[in-house]
């Protein structure tokens, strides 16, 4: 099901540097298209056009979310299911990379062959349209040994690129005030606008997190505003005439920024600098701000924001009791003024929140990642900051934290440098 943030019907101001006129032209076809694109970008609103342009209606769009398959078996299972069911459809398949590579081969097969695998007689698929959503380009994934060559193969004649917000300046204002005029309409509230002040400052932000990040940016300061009629800047938590986080920290991120002009880091990345950033202001004013505990809020929230609130599905995919969001649940609602008190917290969460969207089902528990994420980050300021200091801001006692770096060895650093 689309998300309020999917909501952009009418919204043509944004050409998306010609992704909408490609998605249209390539709408004539019936050839599996790729649409590749960071997180954010308006990937599935190109899927959109895609399919309208071609004369369907909305409701016989399929999106089939392949984060959420549980195993190679799930996945077929599923992916059988909306084959067979699909006659006159497009189905959408998102963040296929992530499946097995038995199930990705298996996909590429059914649909260049257009049939049915171990059926008997052989059935041949309906006609339908297919569509993929890729975070990277597929060289990239096909480098990174995400991407199975053969599905790439398939989705390969003719890929649509959809660039970042960064590359699309003339349109940020427009998707700032259309996401605006949207929230407030939810909330029934009644903003004027941006200052001039905040339409500056985003322009001039960088906006890794694309039109996604517009939104948590501007829903965050509807959700904390004084009541003014306009927006600033501070509600924005956006910098004038500073595309930095940090002024005395080195950044990887910014420098790799800076030489490859197409990079966009991952969520991960960002979490990461993020973090860095607020641990190095955390020890230099001596802060003991309990980063641990509110790494592991924010990583619950985003789980339950993921699934729409249903705990057994949050529960299952973080890899914990159910019992457990229930026990924890009074303790992050005790610490949410704290959290959204402190003006730093807001850019880790709103990464945790991206990165958690972003992962798929299966490996470790992403509470796990995000702790051994942080201590190693912890353990880089091993010489600035004592072991009591360090295990206040991962909120533990000295004695746990040093059984938790003990369980973490190695495996924390080899998550914290990538």
């Amino acid at each position: 099901m689309p998300g309020r943030g999917d909501n952009l019907d009418g919204y043509v101001l944004d050409n998306m540097e010609g992704a909408v006129d490609q998605a249209a032209f390539l709408a004539r076809t019936d050839t599996p298209v790729a649409i590749v694109g960071a997180r954010g970008t308006g990937k599935m609103y190109i899927a959109r056009i895609f399919h309208t342009r071609a004369g369907l209606s909305p409701d016989t769009l399929v999106a089939i979310d392949c984060r959420e398959f549980r195993n190679r078996d799930d996945a077929n299972r599923r992916i059988r299911h909306a084959l067979q069911g699909g006659a006159g459809k497009t189905l959408v398949f998102k963040s296929p990379q992530l499946m097995s590579a038995d199930a990705q081969l298996r996909l590429a097969r059914q649909i260049a062959t257009r049939q049915v695998l171990d059926s008997e007689p052989p059935t041949y698929l309906p006609a339908m349209r297919f569509v993929a959503l890729f975070p990277d380009s597929l060289s990239n994934l096909l480098a990174s040994g995400e991407l199975q060559p053969r599905l790439a193969s398939v989705f390969a004649a003719y890929p649509i690129r959809v660039p970042p917000m960064r590359h699309r300046q003339q349109a940020i204002l427009r998707w700032a005030h259309k996401i605006l005029a949207q929230e407030c309409a939810l909330r029934n509230v009644v903003v004027k606008g941006f200052t001039p002040e905040a339409e500056q400052a985003l322009r001039e932000h960088p906006w890794h997190g694309n039109i996604s990040e517009i939104r948590q940016r501007v829903v965050h300061a509807l959700e904390r505003r004084p009541g003014g009629a306009w927006l600033t800047p501070v509600e924005l938590k956006l910098a004038l005439g500073d595309r930095s986080r940090s002024a005395g920290v080195a950044s990887p991120l910014r420098r790799r920024d800076r030489e490859t002009e197409s990079y966009t880091p991952s969520a991960l990345e960002e979490l990461r600098q993020a973090l860095a950033d607020l641990l190095q202001q955390c020890v230099h004013n001596e802060q003991a701000l309990p980063l641990g505990s509110w790494l592991q809020d924010e990583v619950v929230l985003a789980a339950l924001g993921r699934y729409a609130g249903d705990r057994g599905l949050a529960a299952s995919f973080l890899q914990v009791p159910r019992r457990k969001l229930s026990r924890w649940r009074p303790g992050i609602e005790g610490r949410q003024a704290q959290r959204s008190s402190c003006a730093a917290w807001m850019e880790p969460a709103r990464l945790v929140t991206d990165w958690v969207r972003g992962l798929g089902q299966g490996g470790n528990s992403p509470l796990d990642e995000a702790e051994a994420l942080l201590l190693a980050l912890l353990e880089d300021c091993r010489e600035q900051a004592t072991m009591a200091q360090r295990a206040d801001l991962l909120g533990v006692s000295r004695p746990t934290y040093s059984r938790r770096l003990q369980a973490q060895g190695h495996a924390a650093q080899a998550v914290a440098h990538g």
